[in-house]
């Protein structure tokens, strides 16, 4: 154990004490500024996210036999929730020993008071922040397989200013820790091929199974990337050729260590059933009824070109000529074997794109964030040939100012998005509302807790809506009434707080047809057609129901650019108070 030990902070040791170490700092130091996000609170403002409270739910949900499963956790592949549950017990052992019994409804009301769920919160986001600057270490290694050590630190350089992955290294949402192991996963098979060392595609299955085991639709990274590698490795490379039973024989080994690993880690053996329900539920409604193009080939074809259109939300566009010189550049790399591994990243891209958003009809934000994080790698091996190829002076000292001009925009840009977390506009609804709200004041919301502002404790504060108040995620000192949203006349309270992340899919207009090869998704038009949902937020905000807005938390920098990911960051509170 010790010799372990000692070899791992060597290693820590190297990464740390070069350029790379000093990149990994700068994508810490972004990614950890507006970590307290929404805290301390009973529950986070990361949309989607697993913690605080919603993991230990999902790992309980993993061994429930019952026939029937809550759809709110089925989506959750167990790895990383199991890894939380893990890091965050004695948070949770802590909460156990407080509650007045060990029945499920006192172990509720104890686990989501406030201190709890913001530790769970800190340490979820925490393994987030080391797990984002685990993928830019990944890519580094895949670069420096390629091409060497620097054409690493500039692929990591790339990778850290990943605008998107800022935000979501900030979350606990799942599509970080899927990717952290999918990277590294790709790594050992970029080793396995440029080192000619097939028995490494152990080590690839194993971290792939965990990617999936961490996210399923994780698995779409791998599914055309391992054939096609290997088929292209057989094809072109002599020395594979000569030593084919060794190489198929590793790919065998390879394969049932992935099978096995699959149906350990991903719950199939643990819970068939649940398994099963989970992939159904996934395959149907949890993707399709979300999906934005149409089911044919020009909705796909327009899937493939928005997943490099939306380039400019990662990085700034000037990265992009830089792509496609590093694919250019793979062809004067001397070294077969590195060539063809080079070839790796490209085919996971391909096979994302293909095998998941073609399939599930989908290009938001965090569904094309594997093939960006990918193209990193190109775009590093673009660079190091662009600032170090011969040539004049000149040239390079222009290339040079212009690369440091194009990181310091993409390093505001990453910078930005902590500025949109700090700067939340629920901060000044808060702010507002302890100002202005009487003690013991009715105050009304609407929606999931992630769209809502933390309330003052002295007021009268209710959630209203049509859905049944059992299955609602609890918010301490949080009144719960199902009712119409319409039939607030009869409620009459003083103040509706409405936030436009919630509000927002009812007042859009679904009724106009959608363009060819796009569609509103079936979550939209359902929403459109809530009579009651739409009626009562259209005319709220028409000032039509006896209420008036009284104050707007609106993005108000004017100097940091306004960031809308997710669904989560920026978006327009709305306070009305009733007329006399």
């Amino acid at each position: 154990m010790r010799p372990f030990v000692l070899r791992l902070i060597a290693r820590a040791r190297a990464i740390f004490s070069g350029p790379l170490g000093w990149i990994l700092v700068g994508v810490l130091l972004l990614d950890v500024v507006g970590i307290g996000w929404g805290l301390p609170a009973s529950d986070g403002w990361d949309n989607d996210g697993v913690a605080p409270r919603d993991f230990l739910v999902a790992v309980s949900e993993l061994f429930s036999r019952g026939p029937s499963f809550d759809s709110a956790y089925l989506h959750y592949a167990p790895v990383h929730t199991t890894l939380l549950a893990l890091l965050t017990a004695p948070i949770s052992l802590t909460a156990l020993a407080h509650a007045p019994s060990l029945a499920p409804s006192d172990v509720v009301h104890e686990m989501v008071k406030v201190p709890y769920m913001t530790a769970i919160a800190f340490v979820a986001r925490a393994v987030a922040v080391v797990m984002s600057a685990g993928i830019v270490l990944a890519m580094a290694k895949i670069g420096e397989e390629i091409a060497g050590r620097r054409a690493g630190f500039l692929v990591a350089a790339v990778a850290g200013v990943n605008t998107v992955m800022t935000y979501y290294a900030h979350t606990s949402c799942l599509d970080v820790p899927a990717l952290f192991w999918g990277s590294f996963a790709l790594l050992a098979l970029v080793r396995a091929v440029a080192r000619q060392e097939p028995r490494r595609a152990r080590t690839f299955a194993v971290l792939a199974a965990l990617s999936l085991g961490s996210k399923d639709q994780e698995a779409a990274l791998f599914l055309l990337t391992a054939p096609l590698t290997l088929g292209v490795w057989m094809w072109l490379d002599p020395w594979v050729r000569a030593h084919r039973r060794t190489v198929l024989r590793e790919a065998a080994i390879a394969c049932g260590i992935a099978v096995g690993m699959f149906l350990v880690v991903d719950g199939v053996i643990l819970n068939p059933t649940g398994f099963r329900a989970r992939l159904h539920f996934l395959l149907g409604s949890a993707s399709q009824d979300f999906a934005y193009y149409s089911k044919d080939t020009l909705g796909r074809l327009l899937v493939i070109r928005d997943s490099f259109a939306r380039f400019d939300r990662y990085y700034p566009l000037v990265f992009a000529p830089l792509a496609l010189v590093g694919l250019l550049r793979l062809r004067w790399i001397s070294d077969r074997s590195r060539r063809l591994a080079a070839l790796v990243p490209l085919f996971a891209a391909i096979s994302f794109t293909l095998m998941f958003n073609c399939s599930a009809r989908r290009t938001e934000d965090r569904f094309v964030l594997p093939q960006m994080t990918l193209w990193s790698v190109y775009m590093g091996l673009g660079l190091e040939w662009a600032l170090f190829a011969p040539g004049p002076r000149w040239r390079k000292a222009a290339l040079s100012l212009a690369a440091a001009a194009a990181f310091s925009w993409a390093i505001f840009r990453c910078a930005a998005v902590d500025a949109n977390l700090v700067l939340d506009p629920r901060y000044d609804t808060e702010a507002w509302l302890e100002a202005h709200v009487a003690d013991g004041d009715t105050v009304e919301v609407h929606g999931l807790n992630v769209y809502l502002p933390r309330l003052p404790s002295r007021t009268r504060d209710v959630r209203v809506g049509p859905e049944p108040v059992k299955g609602r995620n609890p918010i301490p000192g949080l009144i719960e009434e199902q009712d119409l949203y319409g039939n607030i006349a009869a409620r009459a309270p003083r103040w509706i707080v409405v936030s436009e992340g919630f509000a927002g899919r009812y007042l859009l207009d679904t009724s106009a047809a959608g363009n060819e090869g796009r569609v509103f998704a079936e979550t939209q038009l359902e929403n459109g057609a809530d009579v009651d949902a739409t009626s009562f937020f259209r005319r709220l905000v028409r000032g039509e129901l006896g209420y008036r807005m009284v104050h707007a938390s609106t993005w108000t920098s004017t100097f940091w650019p306004e960031v809308d990911i997710h669904a989560a960051v920026s978006r327009p509170v709305w306070i009305f108070e009733r007329t006399p």
